[in-house]
């Protein structure tokens, strides 16, 4: 078995399309393809769900795929010993977090986390929820970061994880501003409705755009889909429409030039959540970590949220 057939495959899981992931490995489609066909031969399955965009995971692609982070993880950690050069530390807290959490919440709470614990360190493993739910569950990582809405099921079972509610957040929808005015306002007209910035079918924060929307049904025209949050900023910007924002997100945008739109009824409450793996393996700087958590939130500790 070759390392590089795990390297493609989660490059492949990144990007979310052969066309991308062989771009981003410098390899052709058909290179990348037979790889991927390799380690499909080597593991006795189909691995990935050739029918979907964005790429998804059959059930044994996802029993694979922590694992694969956590070889080629490890590989990586070997080699630079080797050339003597580690980078991170074994003990180092494998986080896995969305890319929102990534950039806009984790950096100031655990600076706080760690402020008289300087010995801790972290390894962030930004993915999308379901993918970082799947780290968890299988070994890709030590602790999960991630955002909750309370009115929406989800399926950790309360016997596997236990998680802390470390800070509430609201999503909201925001718009340009121009000379001090929203340039769209909601729910729009029928025959007017209002260019709409959306999240993928996916996407944990377009589930719950898609709960408010659902609620008040206002006129919208969909012109731009993405994944991330923080392209949703960028495209408000612009002026491409109307978009739905986590608040940690939209409290960098203090120039003035986005700018939230509409009353309550237009927005949902989140949690962001700390989660463990009662089940896996102890890690004490993760137990560590954990404990400094529980203590600064001065929350119980919950099965499932």
């Amino acid at each position: 078995m070759d390392v590089a057939w795990l390297e493609s495959l989660l490059a492949l899981l990144e990007h979310g399309s052969f066309t991308r992931a062989a771009e981003a490995l410098h390899l052709s489609q058909p290179a990348l393809s037979r790889r991927i066909r390799s380690l499909e031969h080597w593991a006795g399955a189909e691995l990935v769900d050739r029918s979907t965009f964005p790429i998804t995971l059959t059930p044994a692609g996802v029993k694979l795929r922590a694992h694969a982070q956590e070889v080629v993880a490890s590989l990586a950690t070997v080699r630079d010993e080797v050339r003597g050069r580690q980078l991170m530390p074994r003990e180092a807290v494998r986080t896995a977090l969305t890319h929102t959490l990534a950039g806009h919440f984790f950096p100031e709470w655990w600076a706080k986390l760690t402020a008289h614990a300087p010995g801790l360190t972290s390894l962030l493993l930004p993915s999308n929820n379901l993918d970082a739910y799947d780290a968890l569950m299988y070994g890709g990582c030590d602790l999960l970061l991630a955002y909750v809405d309370p009115v929406l099921p989800h399926s950790f079972d309360q016997n596997e994880v236990e998680s802390l509610v470390l800070a509430r957040d609201c999503l909201a929808p925001y718009g340009r501003a121009a000379d001090g005015a929203a340039e769209f306002s909601l729910p729009g007209r029928r025959h007017d409705p209002v260019p709409f910035i959306s999240y993928g079918a996916g996407a944990f924060l377009g589930r719950v755009t898609d709960r408010i929307l659902a609620a008040r049904r206002p006129y919208l025209r969909p012109v731009v889909q993405t994944d991330l949050a923080a392209a949703v900023v960028r495209l408000i910007r612009t002026g491409f429409g109307v978009g739905w924002l986590p608040g940690v997100l939209a409290a960098d945008e203090s120039d003035g030039v986005v700018t939230r739109l509409g009353g309550p009824q237009w927005t949902a409450d989140l949690e962001i959540r700390l989660y463990r793996n009662k089940r896996a393996r102890p890690h004490p700087p993760a137990a560590e970590v954990w404990d400094l958590a529980r203590e600064a939130a001065g929350t119980p500790v919950t099965g499932t949220g």
